[in-house]
């Protein structure tokens, strides 16, 4: 058994505990927490830390399959650019490279206290390192198909996603955005969702230039799909922004993850709160300074801070896989935002958007959360700083 303190506990689930104390058997499962009004008394089998003790983190948006593209993108060259880039890069044959750096930054992210992820997959080039992780994840079979053969398209994914079940790994068929795949897709991405009562998860309004595809059917963002050979022959230009179309197409009980969200409004978050009752918002604001120069207005979704999420995206749009780092790009740029509400993000309301919070997201007797230490943190503001850094205790 272990016992370990830090100057403070955050739960998540109750109230910072000053000086508290985590008691863990064996297989880090947490046996009891122990409040001690602040009193901590020297005992020769605990462990005590300079910072405070966190859940272990949740990144609800990955690419690890896309590793091996870290630093081979420039940036803010817009997303319509960079998704032809990616599309460039992909054809190359770098299979070596790309097995070893997923090899490399699963040991990485949990290096960096994340203990789950939702991990966006095209390939199986992933699953023999998922299957020795020590890391928790749900995979989201992404299809893409407009103007293509919806039979095919849908029959390869499936094929794909019952390649991941085989191999005992959490997973479900979901769509790579609104724009990406014709109404027919979705309506069997829809179909399967509910009939296995999956997760959903898809890049929302991550350019301007997706909602004027969808206002007026005109914009960079279509325009360069069709120059890639991506046919639009059957798109009926819906006359309304993504958010207001998609809201109609999808299933109305299963937790569905909007990503990026770069450009929605209030409107937008108003719309899809009242329509899905288990929507999550997925912020990846290091990516979305990475590929548009631009972040979401995080502010809007403080009325909604109960469900919103953090991600990293992939290393061609990010410096790194740490869900610390993202917390401290949003704390530089919305510095209202309290650490209590950054650690939600990072915690909870990711494992619950990933249905694995009976075992992750706070620290709860019974849990196996994993647990972080956030060193050189600032006790005067409660708050972390740019040189805080994370270590893994269990």
């Amino acid at each position: 058994m272990r016992r370990i303190s830090a100057n403070y506990i955050y739960p998540i689930d109750r109230e910072p505990i000053k000086n508290g104390i985590i008691e863990l058997d064996n297989s880090n499962r947490i046996l009891k927490i122990i409040d001690t009004q602040g009193n901590l008394e020297e005992s020769r089998n605990l462990e005590f830390y300079n910072g405070v003790i966190v859940p272990g983190f949740i990144n609800s948006h990955c690419h690890l399959e896309l590793s091996y593209l870290k630093n081979e993108l420039p940036k803010g060259i817009g997303l319509p650019q960079f998704l032809s880039n990616i599309v460039r890069l992909k054809k190359e044959d770098n299979t070596n490279k790309i097995l070893k750096s997923i090899e490399l930054f699963d040991t990485k992210m949990r290096a960096n206290g994340i203990v789950a992820v939702g991990d966006i997959c095209n390939t199986t080039n992933t699953i023999s390192v998922k299957i020795k992780s020590k890391i928790a994840y749900y995979n989201f079979i992404e299809v893409l198909g407009q103007g293509t053969n919806t039979f095919e398209v849908f029959e390869f994914n499936k094929n794909l996603y019952n390649t991941f079940r085989e191999n005992n790994l959490q997973a479900s068929i979901t769509l790579h955005a609104p724009y990406s795949v014709s109404t027919e897709i979705l309506s069997l991405i829809k179909h399967e969702a509910e009939i296995s009562n999956t997760i959903l998860s898809f890049h929302n309004q991550e350019t301007e230039s997706e909602n004027q595809m969808f206002n007026e059917g005109t914009g960079e963002l279509i325009e360069k799909l069709k120059s890639l050979g991506v046919k639009f022959d059957n798109f009926a230009v819906p006359g309304k922004n993504s958010s207001m179309t998609i809201a109609n197409l999808l299933p109305k009980e299963n937790n569905i993850v909007f990503v990026h969200n770069t450009f929605s409004n209030l409107n937008d978050i108003e719309l899809i709160n009242s329509k899905f009752e288990n929507a999550f918002w997925c912020l990846c604001p290091s990516s979305n300074l990475y590929i548009e120069n631009k972040l979401p207005k995080i502010n809007l979704f403080l009325g909604s801070t109960e469900r919103v999420v953090l991600g990293t995206d992939s290393l061609a749009s990010n410096k790194s896989l740490s869900i610390l780092d993202e917390m401290k790009v949003i704390r530089a740029n919305y510095p209202e935002i309290k650490f209590e509400t950054l650690l939600r993000w990072a915690t909870i309301n990711g494992a619950q958007a990933l249905k694995m919070n009976s075992k992750f997201g706070t620290i709860s007797v019974g849990k196996t959360p994993g647990l972080n230490l956030i060193s050189d943190f600032d006790f005067t503001t409660m708050q972390i700083k740019d040189t805080s850094d994370v270590k893994v205790l269990a």
